[in-house]
């Protein structure tokens, strides 16, 4: 038998050995680590760096004007327009809501907060609403989950979120009339990363308790700073421990997974707070508190008091060099990136990755359907994407007469449906697997994003595999994925959505919608 040398001269021109090609991609891995490293190891190294990459690529560069707003496709606010004003009928409704898929994630929109966080301006929001019409909205609420489940029996529920405003705003005898409805309805939930979204001020422990009991395993809180200064400016001068506290209570009753929200570019940052906030973060870990952080941008709205304020937040270049350091730090902590931005305990990604493999579905667009419930709620499906009515009263109504409350409608082609899974994945998933896209939708339908997949990469911004088609974020492309995602977005729709973010701008606080 002949032996196998991984010297090229006793082949002669073969090909390279595997062991040459593992040890070839091991040494580009470390060169670009190591360029990572050097591009974070300083704001000023960061800033050089980024300004080249913008020289090079200025569809990159943050445009003031859109706040870095871009999300997934279609976008919300594109979609809440004139051209897509119809509540569609019952056949068009199921003609274009699963195709081939039948597995299914839910959100519950709970609209109501105790108080208005500065940072927010969803007009929607309820401030200390009256429990009688909370009664209503909850009773509607379940009545449209209910007809939905009747007209979609084949789908099968795999994660539940619960979310708004804020659920712990409801009294607790209607959060139990909710989670008895949602446990008659669907069962209980059936993914341990089910989620409830709570506001530390109104998490009591009771509060806590009844949506644990419903099988709710895993608990969100919006803190967005745990810089004790910041969280009082922005929380109507509340203290930074009324949130700790609510993470204490959430682990004495029994919640195997919490979550915080951090957002990195409020107004007041700095560099001292962010750092302060990133330590106290440790600190929560260590006292086993925490097991994974969301960071995200703050996004800037026409009806906040920063819009074309400059100054008020801090600038671009301080959120990326923030952004940097927050994964830099959960690094060092040992804890994984699932996502950009998403970072999660060892213990805690093992169980997502454990809840993927038991229930057999991927939890991204064109996978799994996501469908929402309540006012302004957004549903994602197979063919179609389409947004409830915002007004709560009017939700309600239309609930109750045995209506859709959808009020925005678009049905998606399948180029289009190519364009929404592969933003889906730039924006939350830890790769972009165009080639398993192109399977799905054809591959003409992915031809035209393969080219910037593969600039991007050349621009040192990730890997892309031409074999598998996959592209594969680094920690610099991290940085600048949201800037990423529109030039993903088909030409005709980028159009419409730079139109759309013209008329938002120019409203002002006049501005109603996402």
């Amino acid at each position: 038998m002949k032996s196998v040398d991984s010297t090229p001269t006793d082949r002669g021109d073969a090909s390279p050995s595997p062991v040459e090609n593992a040890a070839r991609e091991a040494e580009k891995s470390a060169k670009r680590s190591s360029h990572e490293e050097r591009v974070t190891a300083s704001p000023d190294a960061l800033a050089e760096w980024l300004e080249a990459i913008f020289s090079e690529e200025p569809t990159l560069r943050p445009d003031p004007r859109m706040r870095d707003y871009q999300l997934t496709y279609p976008p919300a606010v594109q979609i809440e327009q004139p051209a897509y004003h119809k509540t569609p009928s019952g056949a068009e409704y199921l003609a274009t809501l699963s195709g081939p898929i039948n597995t299914a994630g839910y959100y519950f929109h709970f609209g109501y907060c105790q108080y208005r966080c500065r940072y927010c301006f969803h007009y929607e929001i309820r401030i200390r609403e009256q429990e009688e019409r909370m009664a209503r909205y909850v009773d509607a609420l379940l009545c449209e989950a209910r007809r939905m489940r009747a007209l979609t029996p084949h789908l099968r529920q795999v994660l539940t979120f619960l979310g708004g405003g804020t659920p712990t705003a409801l009294p607790e005898p209607l959060l139990r009339r909710f989670t008895e409805g949602y446990g008659e309805i669907f069962g209980r939930p059936a993914s341990k990363m089910s989620t409830v979204e709570a506001k530390p001020i109104t998490a009591t422990q009771e509060k806590l308790r009844i949506f644990f009991e419903a099988g709710f395993a895993r608990v969100n809180f919006g803190v967005q700073t745990l810089d004790p200064a910041l969280y009082a400016f922005h929380h109507h001068g509340e203290d930074v421990e009324v949130a700790v506290a609510a993470l204490r209570r959430a682990r004495e009753v029994g919640y195997t997974w919490i979550n915080i929200d951090l957002m990195i570019g409020l107004e007041r940052e700095t560099a001292e707070s962010w750092t302060r906030t990133l330590e106290r973060c440790s600190e929560l870990i260590r006292q086993g508190l925490l097991d994974s952080v969301f960071v995200y941008p703050f996004h800037d709205d026409p009806r906040s008091r920063t819009y074309q304020h400059e100054g008020l937040c801090p600038a671009a270049q301080q959120v990326f060099w923030a952004d940097a350091q927050a994964r830099s730090h959960f690094e060092a902590l040992g804890w994984l990136e699932l996502g950009p931005r998403f970072f999660r305990s060892p213990a805690h990604a093992a169980c997502e990755f454990n809840e993927v493999m038991r229930l057999k579905v991927v939890p991204g667009y064109g996978d799994t359907l996501w469908l929402g419930f309540g006012n302004s709620a957004y549903s994602v499906a197979d063919e179609s994407t389409y947004l409830n009515i915002r007004d709560a009263e009017r939700y309600c109504e239309k609930v109750e007469a045995g209506e859709f409350a959808i009020e925005h409608f678009r049905t998606l082609n399948r180029t289009q449906q190519a364009a929404r899974d592969l933003t889906f994945a730039l924006l939350y998933a830890p790769w972009i697997a165009a080639g398993r896209v192109a399977q799905k939708y054809g591959a003409e339908t992915v031809a035209r994003h393969v080219p910037q997949l593969r600039r991007w990469a050349q621009l040192g911004l990730g890997t892309f595999d031409d074999e598998w088609q996959l592209f594969t974020l680094n920690r610099l492309g991290k940085l600048l994925h949201q800037q990423m995602i529109p030039q993903l977005y088909l030409p005709e729709d980028r159009h419409d959505f730079d139109l759309v973010m013209i008329r938002r701008r120019e409203a002002g606080r006049t501005y109603k919608g996402y």
